[in-house]
């Protein structure tokens, strides 16, 4: 029979009484003799806890944490007892057990050193980090002040493991807003990676949400924001702005200028100057590239786009910005957008240190490499740079943001400023013309159109089919009136270019009186395709005029097939036959009747059918 030493005699006498007060009384004297034995105390806390007695449990408790808690071996029992606890602390109020719900009522009689004890010691006995990272959260939400001793370990474990989903979700919902307002001192390195973590979270949030993207991303970018300023705390950075959705992007811009000038070493690796123009670039871009599609009437997607309309100075290492032309619904702030995107562009590439930290910033969102992408395209437009424009175009196959409609239309766009007009343009027309939705035409003409060689321009316009039409027209219009001041051009090109005058009326007016005054001069008009094509009133009026007032104009304005009085004449308004008269007025009256048809539809047929006679027309001498 083996010999208990007089602790363990205390201590079985105690187990075997089932008088509770006998039990208690036995091992009173145990821990009066001997308090410093682990297992007499944890007997005495056992008592206490199975009477369900809170308080007492809780000092017993509290008494071996901090008695025992230093020992080269924490006892296992001692550290499965704290782990249950720590357990019952976890499980939201009301789902807990008989047993959890003791262990959180005893908590609440635990003082705070104690319990403080308590937290760090499961911590540093947790088997894996994210058990770990649990219990310093828990730890940091009771003793807010010990966020200044935990919170870097806890920040620099769940950034190192982000690529979790557990680490991800617990960084950003319970520990970033917890040490929010007591910015923790951190290693510079660890604060670099918390806010590209952070910015590449937020960014992907914005844009794979859907629903309400107008909402998140207004959110995101608050959070962006919020976390620079918090990154910036730690490490005593000249304070920044925070987010205001309606504010210039040139108040960002000014505040990096002011950040700049401040830095002695003109910021070569300034990681602030990184962060917050690399954040200021995607803020403008997303606005540039207008990341919440507007909607057609038609239910057409509409995407901003740019045309540039001049020709490449001399001076091409300066990269300046032209005149900007917006055309609704192309946000009027687009301009501003354009500029501080180009200006955060020039700055975040001005040395090969900052330039890389950028790169490696952005390519870690996929989705932005379609709108850099388009972006770059629009660099190159505006510096006049027409061959890095047309190899980026090349390579935009597989950009899924931009369709085969705005390449097209970036194609068309950009050989015209390419140099005089040849047969390409004409087949890219057709390439846009084939891409052109389907749908009834909806949307606006351009408000603000300037093709001219000479001006610096660049025009903003949004991808609907009347936008796109206007756009075609207005670019042969451009090409074809040059010609008007040859008292020998054709009777085609006139017939044409009061056809394309149409669109848009009264736009080309000028040129219509051009046209007329042309054809009273020569005393005659050839254009058979008049009754396809013609049907704006003040046009057809001004033929009335011209057939009442100028007797000696002579018109043919149909093919011979159409006379109405014979089927071997044209309808002219000379000649012996009286009912070329009648048959004249029939087909102005036939033309009148069709002023209501669809002026856009009549153009687009025009464009796709006559686009032979428009390219002789532009190549004729």
């Amino acid at each position: 029979m083996d010999v208990l030493s007089n602790e363990k005699y205390l201590i079985a006498r105690a187990k075997e009484s089932t008088d509770p007060y006998k039990a208690k009384a036995w091992i009173i004297a145990a821990k009066t003799l001997f308090p410093n034995d682990f297992g007499v105390q944890f007997e005495a806390y056992e008592i206490e806890k199975n009477a369900n007695n809170f308080e007492e449990a809780a000092k017993c408790l509290s008494y071996i944490v901090m008695t025992f808690h230093g020992a080269h071996q924490t006892p296992t029992s001692l550290l499965n007892e704290i782990s249950l606890m720590t357990n019952a602390l976890r499980i939201p109020e009301g789902c807990t057990t008989s047993e959890q719900e003791f262990y959180v009522k005893m908590f609440q009689y635990i003082s705070y050193e104690v319990q403080h004890q308590i937290l760090l010691l499961t911590a540093a006995h947790s088997n894996n980090n994210l058990d770990h990272c649990r219990l310093i959260l828990l730890l940091l939400k009771r003793f807010p002040q010990a966020i200044s001793t935990h919170a870097p370990r806890l920040l620099e474990t769940l950034v190192q493991n982000v690529g979790m989903p557990s680490f991800k979700e617990m960084l950003f919902n319970e520990a970033i807003p917890l040490v929010y307002n007591r910015a923790p001192e951190l290693a510079p390195k660890h604060v670099h990676r918390l806010m590209a973590v952070c910015f590449e979270y937020y960014l992907n949030q914005m844009l794979s949400d859907t629903e309400d993207r107008v909402r998140t991303s207004a959110d995101c970018w608050k959070k962006i924001f919020e976390i620079l300023d918090f990154c910036g705390k730690i490490l005593k950075w000249e304070p920044f702005v925070l987010y205001k959705k309606s504010w210039s992007k040139d108040v960002y811009w000014q505040k990096i200028i002011h950040i700049y000038k401040l830095d002695p070493f003109q910021s070569t690796e300034s990681k602030q100057i990184l962060f917050c123009a690399t954040i200021v670039f995607v803020l403008a871009l997303q606005d540039y590239i207008g990341y919440s599609k507007l909607r057609s009437k038609d239910g057409i997607n509409d995407t901003d786009i740019c045309h540039q309309q001049v020709k490449r100075r001399a001076h091409e290492g300066v990269l300046e910005i032209p005149h900007i032309l917006v055309n609704a619904p192309v946000s009027p702030d687009a301009p501003n957008c354009l500029l501080a995107c180009q200006s955060c562009w020039q700055l975040l590439h001005s040395n090969d240190v900052m330039k890389a930290d950028f790169a490696q910033l952005i390519l870690c969102i996929p989705q932005l490499s379609g709108w850099v992408q388009k972006f770059l395209i629009d660099l190159y437009v505006c510096a006049g740079q027409h061959e890095e424009t047309a190899t980026l175009l090349q390579a935009s196959t597989g950009n899924t943001t931009m369709s085969q409609l705005e390449k097209s239309v970036r194609q068309f766009a950009l050989t015209i400023v390419q140099g005089p007009p040849t047969v390409h343009l004409f087949e890219q027309m057709g390439t846009v013309l084939k891409h052109l939705p389907h749908a009834p035409t909806g949307g606006h003409y351009l408000e603000n159109v300037s093709l001219g060689q000479t001006a610096r321009v660049l025009m903003l316009m949004p991808l609907t089919k009347r936008a796109i039409l206007h756009f075609l027209v207005q670019t042969l219009i451009v090409l074809l009136k040059p010609k008007l001041i040859d008292l020998e051009c054709s009777s085609s090109l006139l017939g044409n270019l009061l056809v394309l005058s149409q669109l848009n009326w009264p736009h080309e007016s000028t040129t219509v009186e051009i046209i007329f005054e042309l054809i009273k001069t020569r005393r005659q008009f050839t254009y058979l395709h008049f009754t396809s094509y013609v049907i704006q009133a003040e046009i057809i009026e001004e033929f009335m005029h011209l057939w009442t007032h100028s007797p000696d104009v002579k018109l043919e304005l149909a093919m011979p097939q159409q006379s109405l009085a014979t089927g071997a004449r044209r309808i002219g308004t000379r000649g012996a036959d009286k009912g070329v008269k009648e048959d004249f007025k029939l087909i102005i009256r036939q033309q009148v009747a069709r002023s209501n048809d669809d002026i856009d539809e009549l153009l687009l047929q025009f464009l796709q059918q006559q686009h032979v006679a428009l390219a002789q027309n532009v190549f004729d001498k």
